[in-house]
C-alpha cells in the first residue's frame, strides 16, 4: 500500500542558550496535529524514547554469520590462480559455445531459469539487507514507516512496529508530565524519523529545560517550493499494516494480569545476558498460584525467579509459557526508573504485553509468540476470539463516539451501544484491525488512533481463518453434538461431543476461552493449541454459547457469559442486549 509522507524540514534537537527543544516534523499529508510542552523529567523521557528506538530497528530474525573477510581472502586467492588458468578457460569456453550452438534448446530450460532467478533475488535481498545495516544514510530502508504520534486530551503517545513484525512499542506520557503547555491539535500523525534523531535523544539532560514539540509550522505556511519541503511515497508491506492492526486487536483480548517487581525483570535480563542456551526450550514459564507471589522460570536452565511484589489474585493455579524473551532487552535502559512492571498473558505460546510504569510515563512492549510467528499471521488470535461477532450499528456508534471523545472505557461503550460482550468486543476488534483504534492496557481504555488517514481494507486485513469459517458452518448447520457438559473445579466448564463426526472435548474458563482441549483431527495433532483451537473445538465453544452453563457442586452458576447475544441451538442470532447476572468481563475490563 502506497503511503504519502510530506515533511517540512526534519525532526531535530534545537538548542537556544541553556534550553533545548526536541522538535518533530509532522506528516503534512494528514490532518493537522501539533503539540508544545516542556518535559518535566527529561532523562526519564530520554531513556524511554531510546528504548522505543530499539523496538523500531528490532530485527531478531535469524542472520547467518558474516563471512565478508573470509570471502575477500578467498577471492584474492582465486584471482591469483585464475591468471594461470586463463588461457585454458577461454579455450574451453569457445569449445562449449560451439557445442551448444549445434544442439537444440534443453527441455528443462524454464525450470533452470526459475531456479537461477530465485538465486539472484535471494542474493539481491541479502545485499540490500547488508547495505542498509552498514549505511546509516539508508536508515529509511530499515524503518517501513515513520513512528506514529497521537496527541490525546490526557496523554501524548508514540507507537512503533519492529522491522521483523514481531515487536510493538508504545510510550505514553501523561499531559501532566509536561508543564508550560502551548497550543495543541488533537489527532494522530507520522513524524519524521532518522538515525541522527536518535543521536539527538542522547543529548537530553536533566539540568537543561527540554520542550517536546510537534511543530505546526508546515500547516501554517505555504510549503510548495520551500527548500526544506520534501515528499516521499512509501510502499508499506501488507504484512506490516496487517500486523499493526493485529496487535491493536490483540490488546483487547482477555488475559491474565501479573504484577512483577522491578528486580525480577533485572534478574531475568542479567541471567539471559550471561547465559546463552544451546538447546530448547527457550521459554519463560510463569507459575501462578492464587495468594502466592508469581514465579518466572527460565528454560532450559530451570532457574526460578520469585517476585517481591503483590501476590497473584487469579482464581486458580496456572502455568503459562511465553517466548520472545531476548526481545525484552529493550527494557534494560528503563529499569533504573521503573517503579513496577505488569505483564498481560494471553496464554501459552501466545503474545505477551509488558508494561513498565515510570511515574507519569508508561512504556508498553508487546511481543508475538515467536519471532517467525509474527503478528501479521494473526491466526491464533483470530481463533481465540472466534466467539466474538460484529455489528454494523455498534461499529458506527462506537467509532463515532471514540472519534469525538478520543478515549472511552469498556463500561462507557456498553452503556452507549447496549450491545452484548461478544458483539461489542467483536466490533472493537474489527475497528482495531482496520487501524482505527487501540486498546491501552496501561490505562484500560480504548483510544481513537487512525494509523493511516483511511481504514485498512479487507484485502489488507485478510480473510477469516479457514478453521473459524468451518466451525461456524458446522455450528449453523447443526452438526455439533454435545454429549456431556459439566462444571469442573475452578469455575470452568468441560464439554465433550462431536463436530462433523469428529470426537473432541474442551475446557472453557469463565471468560469463555478454550484453555484446554483435545481432538483427533490433523490440525490439532500437528499444532495442538499453539496456533489456536481447531474447527471442532471452536464448534463446541460456539454450541456452549447457546446453552446455559451447568451448575457447580456448590450450587453457583459457572456461566461463561457465552449465552449472551446468541439464540437457541439453531444458531440464529438473538437480541444484543447486555447480559444480566454476573458480568464475566468485569474481571478484566475495569
Amino acid at each position: 500500500m502506497n503511503v504519502d509522507l510530506r515533511y517540512l524540514g526534519r525532526s531535530e534537537l534545537k538548542r537556544s542558550g541553556s534550553a533545548e527543544t526536541l522538535s518533530f516534523a509532522p506528516n503534512l499529508a494528514r490532518p493537522a496535529v501539533f503539540y508544545d510542552g516542556q518535559v518535566r523529567h527529561a532523562v526519564r523521557f530520554r531513556e524511554a524514547i531510546s528504548a522505543l528506538h530499539e523496538v523500531v530497528i528490532g530485527d531478531h530474525r535469524f542472520k547467518k554469520r558474516d563471512k565478508a573477510a573470509y570471502l575477500q581472502w578467498r577471492e584474492a586467492e582465486q584471482q591469483r590462480e585464475a591468471e594461470q588458468r586463463a588461457e585454458i578457460y577461454h579455450k574451453a569456453r569457445r569449445a562449449e559455445v560451439e557445442r551448444i550452438a549445434r544442439e537444440p534448446l534443453p527441455p528443462n530450460l524454464h525450470e533452470d531459469f526459475k531456479r537461477l532467478h530465485s538465486l539472484y533475488w535471494t542474493a539481491r535481498r541479502r545485499w540490500a539487507s547488508e547495505l542498509s545495516s552498514r549505511d546509516p544514510e539508508l536508515f529509511r530502508h530499515l524503518v517501513p514507516c515513520d513512528p506514529v504520534v497521537t496527541v490525546a486530551p490526557d496523554v501524548v503517545f508514540f507507537e512503533c512496529f519492529a522491522k521483523d513484525e514481531a515487536s510493538y512499542g508504545c510510550l505514553l506520557v501523561d499531559r501532566d508530565g509536561f508543564e508550560h503547555e502551548g497550543k495543541a491539535g488533537l489527532g494522530t500523525t507520522n513524524v519524521d524519523y532518522s538515525m541522527a534523531l536518535y543521536d539527538h535523544f542522547q543529548g537530553l539532560r536533566s539540568y537543561r529545560p527540554t520542550r517536546l514539540q510537534v511543530d505546526p509550522t508546515g500547516f501554517e505556511v505555504k510549503v510548495e517550493g520551500h527548500a526544506d519541503y520534501r515528499e516521499e511515497k512509501i510502499d508499506l508491506p501488507p504484512s506490516w499494516l496487517r500486523g499493526f492492526g493485529q496487535i491493536s486487536a490483540a490488546m483487547g483480548l482477555p488475559g491474565r494480569r501479573v504484577e512483577l517487581s522491578t528486580d525480577v525483570v533485572y534478574s531475568l535480563l542479567a541471567y539471559l545476558r550471561r547465559h546463552r542456551e544451546k538447546s530448547g526450550p527457550r521459554s519463560l514459564r510463569f507459575l501462578l498460584e492464587p495468594g502466592r507471589k508469581p514465579r518466572v522460570v527460565v528454560d532450559p536452565f530451570d532457574v526460578a525467579i520469585e517476585s517481591r511484589g503483590p501476590a497473584y489474585d487469579g482464581e486458580r493455579p496456572e502455568e503459562i509459557k511465553v517466548w520472545g524473551r531476548r526481545r525484552l532487552m529493550v527494557l534494560a535502559r528503563l529499569l533504573p526508573m521503573v517503579e513496577r512492571v505488569e505483564v498481560v498473558l494471553l496464554g501459552s505460546g501466545l503474545p505477551s504485553v509488558w508494561i513498565a510504569h515510570m511515574g507519569e510515563m508508561r512504556f508498553v512492549l508487546a511481543l508475538s509468540g515467536w519471532t517467525s510467528n509474527d503478528w501479521s499471521s494473526g491466526a491464533a488470535l483470530d481463533l481465540i476470539s472466534g466467539g466474538f461477532r460484529t455489528d454494523a450499528r455498534v461499529l458506527d456508534v462506537a467509532s463515532g463516539a471514540l472519534k469525538e471523545k478520543h478515549r472511552m472505557t469498556y463500561s462507557e461503550l456498553v452503556s452507549l451501544t447496549g450491545a452484548s460482550p461478544e458483539v461489542l468486543l467483536g466490533s472493537m476488534q474489527l475497528l482495531a484491525k482496520q487501524g482505527q483504534c487501540v486498546y491501552d492496557f496501561s490505562g484500560e481504555v480504548f483510544r481513537w488512533r487512525p494509523i493511516l488517514p483511511v481504514a485498512l481494507s479487507e484485502t489488507l486485513i485478510g480473510p477469516e481463518h479457514p478453521e473459524l469459517v468451518a466451525a461456524r458452518d458446522a455450528w449453523r448447520s447443526g452438526r455439533v453434538k454435545v454429549q456431556r457438559d459439566n462444571a469442573v473445579e475452578g469455575n470452568r466448564r468441560m464439554i465433550v461431543g462431536t463436530v462433523n463426526g469428529t470426537k473432541c472435548e474442551a475446557v472453557l474458563d469463565a471468560d469463555g476461552i478454550i484453555r484446554k482441549g483435545t481432538c483427533t483431527c490433523s490440525y490439532f495433532f500437528t499444532s495442538r493449541m499453539r496456533k489456536g483451537p481447531c474447527q471442532h473445538l471452536l464448534g463446541l465453544r460456539m454450541q456452549a454459547q447457546t446453552t446455559p452453563a451447568p451448575t457447580s457442586a456448590r450450587g453457583a452458576s459457572t456461566s461463561t457469559g457465552a449465552g449472551v447475544g446468541v439464540g437457541a441451538a439453531s444458531g440464529k442470532p438473538a437480541t444484543d442486549k447486555p447480559a444480566e447476572g454476573p458480568k464475566w468481563y468485569e474481571r478484566w475490563f475495569k
